[in-house]
């Protein structure tokens, strides 16, 4: 599969007209990203009646240079199992039950009802923020970001938001 990039003669067509390219022509420019091969853009402007001669032509101008393949598709994640799943949130639950109630007092009460509640990991999960603002509003920043760090690893990458 071909892919092209815009030359910088391409860039400057495309944002002053400076050399007059035919409309259909500058569509296909226009279209030309670095990203998409040919085989797939190609049937897009057929109806212009441009195809791969076309192509030809920015190439010979300087419009468009050919470009690096682009990168094969990346490798759909990896689910973890119910069991991982299961582990991962018990490690979540005990780890609020640990740390609620020391770190916030009664004005963790609020959470306390939500653990309490909580059914599955993504219950967990959104607790996340809120226990955080409020560990940080009560006991400062740097042990919030210590739990926050402790209860990142066992989430896991699921969850890159600030404290």
């Amino acid at each position: 599969m071909t892919t092209y990039n815009k030359t910088d003669k391409g860039r400057e067509e495309i944002a002053a007209r400076t050399y007059g390219l035919q409309s259909r022509m500058r569509t296909l420019l226009v279209m030309i990203d670095g990203r998409h091969p040919m085989e797939e853009l190609l049937p897009k402007v057929m109806g212009l009646g441009l195809d791969a001669s076309a192509v030809a032509e920015l190439l010979a101008q300087g419009f468009i240079e050919e470009g690096e393949a682009p990168p094969p598709p990346q490798a759909a994640p990896v689910m973890p199992t119910e069991q991982e799943l299961a582990a991962q949130y018990q490690q979540a639950r005990d780890f609020y039950a640990r740390t609620i109630e020391p770190t916030l007092g009664l004005r963790g009460q609020v959470l306390q009802t939500k653990l309490e509640a909580a059914q599955t990991l993504e219950d967990l999960k959104a607790m996340r923020i809120t226990f955080f603002e409020m560990v940080n509003r009560i006991r400062g920043r740097p042990v919030a970001l210590a739990l926050k760090k402790e209860l990142d690893a066992i989430l896991g990458a699921c969850s890159k938001e600030a404290a």
